[in-house]
């Protein structure tokens, strides 16, 4: 009321002047093709800005989450029919960071419609998968989510394949599920403009499907010999068996550490991170763009994590010490995506927060190497001797395990959506060559839960040689104790500043290297399987 009664002595003090008519229908200014789309960003940016701040709360307060019921007002963002603005937005771009951009934005349109059209199966499969339980050989129930545990903590050897057979219960009710899904997710691709779901998850991934397939192919190749030799003696010396006779059922065992709890106190990881980090120049406890969470709260998810609510000035990152290596792991790890997006410097939100995945994740390895430095380990936390030895050969081994592992996935999971006929063999045959050991008839059913939505294994994939490169040149820039070095932080700051503009490519031709490389990370693994 105040307003309009303002409003009305300000035209008696301007003499009463006439108010115009409103305009004609046909005079309504159109908005344009660039504000529509600018407005769909917008809208997008906030939204994900929401899910971001709730996703936080639900992991460090417990709080119930509810991220579908954020959608609710957003249909027409979500739709097939939002693609096209930003197509033809994007085509008549001449600037091809702003094209860049509005592909992104296309991919992140395209993918939020099919996830919510498939949403009702992902929570169904996700509900069944946290509900489900399985009977154990001695007739207890056990949660389907603790096969791994109950496979790593099982000594006996008839046991762990007997757990593993018994979880296949709820494998095949998860099938089902998971056929369908993948059955819509075909049918909706050609809605929001894709041919196939190969050519959506490259353009995704930023990648070469054939080239990556060709590339893990000669990875398995090239790591053939030494893995075989360094993954017999681990496994004889760890389990008592031949590799031969390893099974899917006991690399949750294989993969236990030997204590080093003692080496990796909870009460040390923060001061040994931001001491880490002060060595590269990073004052972490001052970079107000990172909001670091390391309160014991009762509900907060124990594993540390890395939130963007808004890049660059909103970072969070939430950490619950416990204490041990995988914790240390994981919190590096995390700070690396932190520092990353903390010192990007591109403007456009796509560029800050879409894109590839792949350089973010080998920021964040490069960080998380260090827990597995040699000279950091026995600087930092005192590890030294025959300890430190077998440490590093060990987890070079499991390291060397995993890019095998994660190579056979990508191959399988390219030429199944390629169209591959019978994808159970497919997946018992490729797999079956990167482990060197056999996969079974029942362990090859696993390949719908053993699934990555899109070819996400190629970020990791990638971001493994990635990161190696970007260490390679640390080392050879500013030596083997390159954490010590301020200069060291500003190279990397001078990668993080690209935020995701980048691709893998992109940024190795930042340190001078033509692409991808491959040889780092594989002598480093040789090297340290070798020992000194």
């Amino acid at each position: 009321m105040r307003r309009l009664v303002a409003a009305a002595l300000l035209g008696v003090a301007l003499g009463c002047a006439a108010v115009p008519p409103p305009p004609k229908e046909s005079q309504v200014k159109e908005p344009s093709l660039t504000d529509v789309v600018a407005a769909m960003r917008s809208e997008a940016r906030a939204l994900v800005q929401k899910q971001s701040e709730l996703a936080w709360r639900n992991w460090v307060f417990g709080d119930p989450i509810d991220l579908a019921a954020t959608y609710a007002g957003h249909e027409s963002l979500f739709s097939p029919a939002s693609m096209a603005p930003v197509r033809r937005l994007r085509d008549q771009t001449a600037d091809p960071v702003e094209r860049l951009a509005l592909d992104d934005f296309r991919l992140y349109l395209a993918g939020e419609v099919i996830g919510r059209a498939v949403a009702p199966l992902s929570d169904q499969a996700q509900n069944l998968e946290a509900a489900a339980t399985f009977q154990t050989p001695s007739g207890i129930e056990q949660p389907y989510r603790e096969l791994n545990k109950l496979l790593a903590n099982e000594p006996s050897y008839a046991l762990r394949g007997q757990l593993s057979d018994a979880a296949l219960s709820v494998v095949r009710q998860l099938a089902p599920i998971l056929e369908e899904k993948e059955r819509r997710t075909q049918a909706l691709l050609s809605q929001v403009g894709f041919p196939s779901y190969a050519a959506f998850g490259a353009e995704l991934r930023g990648a070469d499907l054939d080239a990556l397939s060709a590339l893990a192919g000669k990875v398995l190749d090239d790591t053939e010999s030494l893995y075989r030799s360094a993954m017999e003696t681990e496994v004889q010396a760890t389990l008592g068996i031949s590799l031969a006779g390893m099974r899917r059922a006991d690399v949750p065992r294989l993969d236990r550490v030997a204590s080093l709890d003692a080496y990796f106190p909870a009460d040390q990881m923060m001061p040994r991170l931001e001491k880490t980090l002060a060595g590269l120049g990073l004052d972490l406890p001052k970079q107000r763009a990172i909001r670091v969470d390391d309160s014991p709260l009762p509900k907060k998810n124990p594993r540390a994590v890395c939130f963007p609510i808004v890049v660059p000035t909103d970072i969070r990152l939430s950490v619950k010490p416990l204490g041990g290596l995988p914790d240390y792991e994981a919190l590096f790890h995390e700070t690396g995506h932190a520092e990353h997006y903390a010192n990007s410097t591109v403007t456009l939100w796509e560029l800050q927060q879409l894109g590839d995945g792949a350089p973010t994740e080998a920021y964040a390895f490069v960080l998380e190497d260090l827990v597995g430095d040699p000279r950091w380990l026995e600087e930092t936390v005192g590890l030294s001797g025959e300890k430190l030895r077998a440490q590093l050969r060990g987890a070079a081994v499991r390291k060397l395990y995993m890019l095998r592992r994660y190579a056979g996935k990508l191959r399988f999971e390219i030429a199944w959506h390629a169209g591959a006929k019978d994808p159970k063999e497919l997946y018992r045959k490729e797999l079956s060559r990167a482990y060197a050991f056999p996969v079974s008839e029942s362990d090859a059913e696993r390949y719908l839960v053993d699934h990555d939505d899109f070819f996400y294994s190629a970020d990791y994939f990638r971001a493994w040689f990635l990161a190696a490169q970007i260490e390679e040149k640390l080392v050879q820039r500013f030596g083997a104790t390159w954490w010590h070095d301020p200069k060291a932080g500003q190279l990397l700051v001078s990668l993080w500043r690209w935020g995701n503009q980048l691709g893998v490519d992109e940024v190795a031709k930042q340190l001078g290297d033509p692409g991808l490389r491959t040889e780092p990370l594989l002598a480093k693994l040789k090297s340290a399987i070798a020992g000194p």
